[in-house]
């Protein structure tokens, strides 16, 4: 992972967004590491959803 942030709205509602290197890097972590992070952290007791979108960032519009 690059980067990333997160955010919490006041009617509960959660965003983490983050930005990797390219798909397969976000889709081994994905795969491999997030399953154990939600369990660890019992996140999913309390969650309802959880869903993911892909935006596919310009080169050219990066500025880091």
């Amino acid at each position: 992972m690059l980067s990333g942030a997160f955010g919490k709205r006041q009617n509960g509602r959660y965003l983490a967004a983050s930005l990797w290197d390219n798909e397969d890097s976000h889709q081994r972590y994905a795969d491999k590491e997030l399953p154990a992070l939600i369990n660890e952290s019992g996140v999913k007791d309390s969650t309802q959803r959880i869903s993911v979108s892909l935006i596919e960032l310009h080169p050219k519009w990066a500025v880091i």
